[in-house]
């Protein structure tokens, strides 16, 4: 038996979405259609052919109480015996008397015995307590509904019978045309169903067809084909934007390592160079023991610039690959910021500069390292990009649901045409001078990844009349 239904299971797993949805229409269908054909036929017979056998039923009970049969076979109804020749009336049901051989012992109706019928002949004696409903002509023009039931009388071995009768209503008839109908039209409904719903399924998932072969074309070489939408308020239409959305993610994402690979390759190339020319400068000819010593000096120097590189490299692909363990503690802002211009003071004093700090008394429960490597990162830029014998100041606030670390210099700003590309990996406004101060314009997308692991995020605003704000925001809970 398991094997059975899990071989079912398997064969309908298999079936493709068109067909499934074509099967489960066509069935549920079969079943409404079905019902409702039940429930209709069962309905006009009860209104049709019910209310009739409920006034034979009641037609029986006025006979049970009004009729008895005397010692002499006579019919006595209500006290009073029956004439033989007594007119029907309106109060009399109409009703036959057979006695225990089958021979009739009164019968009681409108009609006259002159009249040329086709009588019935008599009840059979095999009925039930609940009588035998039948219905015959006894005219071309005139049929009878009939309740044949036993009838008990005293002293009497053996029940005779009271056959009932009432016209047979014209429009009972057509249950059995009724019936017909159902069963020769069901099957037919069935089948168009069967094909309407297959038709119809095929057309509604036609779109997924046409997603489908356009789905194979897109590869890795190719991310620019996007999924068609023929109705975007659909579930189809949905599901192709949301998946053209993320062919978008998606190729701006290998567009982004795209740039990263070509700029990373000539960060890197640049330094190669320099050490490649500088020792073959080095072996054209021989030189002094101070020569040389300035050729490997300069090699040293592009050596340490090539490792800082690659540190930052590496520091920034750990960082957006979420690598970290955080390590959280409730950490004071207001002293975290003081300790950070305390270590960098001298890198400013150098420059001439001030470092001033006006931080109000906050604390947030965040990895004290990552922040203080992204607090240190804008100090550091801010000294790098300020003029001789500016400002810089760092300021720590509570906010309504956040907290914020800002860090404010004097420097040229950002223009706006480079503000949009400023925290991207190896973006420098001006390259030649982030040469210069040894920056290779990753200090603020590392920053960046940084806060995006703490649940923050880096934003900058300009200052007027010059000069940058770079926020670190942090969320308060």
């Amino acid at each position: 038996m398991r094997e059975s239904v899990r071989r079912a299971r398997n064969w309908w797993s298999r079936r493709t979405l068109r067909f499934r949805l074509a099967l489960w229409y066509a069935a549920g269908g079969t079943l409404l259609l079905t019902a409702f054909a039940f429930t209709l036929y069962l309905y006009v017979s009860m209104r049709l052919a019910t209310p009739l056998d409920h006034q034979l039923r009641r037609d029986l009970a006025v006979v049970e109480a009004s009729l008895t049969i005397a010692p002499d076979r006579a019919l006595v109804w209500k006290g009073r015996r029956l004439a033989g020749s007594v007119p029907w009336m309106t109060d009399y049901p109409w009703f036959e008397v057979w006695d225990e051989d089958g021979n009739l012992v009164r019968r009681v109706w409108p009609f006259s015995e002159d009249r040329n019928l086709q009588l019935p002949g008599p009840p059979s004696r095999t009925v039930g307590q609940r009588g035998v409903i039948s219905v015959f002509y006894v005219a071309p023009d005139l049929r009878l509904r009939s309740l044949s039931v036993p009838f008990v009388v005293p002293d009497r071995p053996a029940h005779w019978m009271i056959r009932l009768m009432r016209v047979h209503q014209p429009h009972a008839d057509a249950l059995p045309d009724l019936r017909l109908i159902i069963v020769i039209a069901l099957p037919i409904v069935v089948s168009l169903l069967v094909v309407g719903g297959h038709l119809i399924t095929r057309r509604w998932l036609l779109p997924l067809d046409r997603m489908t072969l356009e789905a194979d074309r897109i590869s890795a070489q190719d991310l620019s084909r996007r999924l068609p939408v023929d109705n975007p308020h659909d579930e189809l239409g949905r599901l192709a934007r949301v998946f053209n959305e993320t062919l978008d993610r998606l190729q701006e994402s290998f567009q982004a390592l795209d740039r990263f690979v070509a700029d990373a390759s000539h960060e890197l190339r640049t330094p190669l160079t320099t050490l490649r020319s500088v020792g073959e400068v080095g072996l054209r000819r021989s030189r002094s023991v101070e020569e040389y010593q300035e050729i490997i000096g300069s090699m040293l120097e592009e050596a340490r610039r090539l490792q800082t590189l690659v540190e930052r490299l590496l520091e920034l692909a750990s960082a957006e690959g979420g690598d970290h363990v955080l390590q959280r503690e409730r950490v004071q802002l207001d002293d975290l910021a003081a300790t950070c211009a305390t270590e960098l003071g001298i890198l400013a004093e150098q420059k001439g500069q001030r470092l001033e700090v006006a931080a109000e008394r906050c604390s947030a429960v965040v990895d004290p390292v990552l922040l203080r490597q992204a607090l240190q990162n804008l100090v550091d830029n801010a000294i790098k990009y300020s003029p001789a014998g500016s400002t810089i100041r760092l300021s720590v606030s509570a906010r309504a649901e956040q907290l914020w670390i800002e860090v404010q210099d004097e420097g040229s700003g950002i223009s706006p045409e480079h503000r949009a590309h400023l925290m991207q990996r190896f973006f420098r406004p001006d390259r030649d001078r982030g040469r210069q101060s040894g920056g290779f314009g990753l200090g603020l997308s590392i920053t960046k990844a940084y806060l995006r692991v703490l649940g923050g995020a880096l934003e900058y605003e300009p200052r007027t009349p010059r000069g940058s704000t770079f926020r670190l925001v942090l969320p308060k809970s």
